[in-house]
């Protein structure tokens, strides 16, 4: 790219324990030596950048960027969305899981991801259009964890050590020693009723979860389908026989282990159960969900999603 082009960027201080603010100046200057001319912005509290996205995006933004993790991304879609904006999104990952930008192909080392979209941003045709999700009143772009997911993300996001990706199945070994809960769900999606005792629910928009973990090895973000993975109701054994094929992607072919595919999905509860939307608590005790795919809703910068 030779042209300048404005861009506005929003680096999440705390993403990845303090790597994004490290790193702030670095990527500004990559951007910059690109063509880009920045308004840069960070954030150090939980939720500001939704009100930072909308506020840039209601003054006319059509880039933005995001240095951060999952949580930046999900916390980036719904400042856009609140705006009912349609800016071009693009993303340098520095979180612990980057399960969005591995489900989109982006490089995960920030100096390409940061050259990524220096090519690409003078090609918009380029860009990858994807579908973006709706819990309840807060939009998702990879996917919900309902019940025993939820509750290990809300294990892993107390835990203060260790950093990194291990952090997750600690906080899965937390989860389990803990108890599992099974309550029993109807589960309405485009075409089916049940009504069933679960382990979990994962609405999958993206492939991973979790930075490890290819719970829906097939979705595409780009098809206008959720990829619905129920698991039925399991004790701690099962759940701890499940967890190795759940690391090989393996498991949609147990008999415990269902996968529907839908646009909607509205669930009911007997018990209050907790729910994650990208890695980020939305409840931890949800009785109804109203879940749906818009289709084709935001422009990735450089996103190359699988066929």
């Amino acid at each position: 790219m030779t042209d300048t082009c404005e861009a506005h960027l929003f680096i999440n201080g705390f993403a990845g324990r303090g790597r994004a603010a490290r790193q702030a100046e670095n990527i500004s200057h990559r951007l910059w030596q690109g063509g880009l001319r920045l308004t840069t912005a960070e954030t150090r509290s939980p939720g500001s950048l939704i009100d930072q996205l909308a506020v840039a995006c209601e003054s006319g933004a059509k880039i933005v960027l995001i240095a951060g993790g999952d949580g930046s991304v999900n916390e980036a879609i719904n400042g856009i969305m609140e705006a009912d904006a349609d800016p071009r999104l693009g993303v340098i990952p520095l979180g612990t899981g980057n399960d969005f930008a591995k489900t989109l192909g982006i490089p995960l080392a920030w100096r390409r991801a940061c050259d990524r979209i220096i090519d690409g941003i003078g090609r918009p045709e380029t860009d990858a259009r994807i579908d973006v999700g709706r819990c309840n009143e807060r939009f998702f772009l990879n996917g919900v964890g309902i019940g025993f997911d939820a509750r290990v993300a809300i294990v892993a996001n107390r835990m203060k050590w260790p950093a990194g990706q291990i952090r997750y199945p600690l906080a899965l070994a937390k989860t389990l020693m803990s108890g599992i809960q099974i309550p029993r769900v109807k589960i309405v999606t485009d075409e089916s009723v049940l009504e069933m005792p679960i382990t979990l629910i994962s609405a999958m928009n993206g492939r991973i979860a979790g930075g490890i973990f290819p719970l829906a090895p097939d979705a595409r973000i780009n098809d206008g389908q959720l990829d619905i993975v129920i698991a039925d109701g399991m004790n701690r054994r099962q759940v701890m026989r499940l967890l190795p094929r759940l690391m090989k992607g393996t498991h949609l072919s147990l008999p415990a282990v269902s996968l529907i595919r839908s646009r909607t999905l509205k669930l009911e509860t007997s018990l209050p159960l907790a729910v994650q939307t990208d890695g980020e608590i939305l409840t931890a005790a949800a009785r109804n969900l109203d879940i749906e795919l818009i289709p084709g809703r935001l422009s990735v910068i450089g996103g190359r999603p699988a066929e």
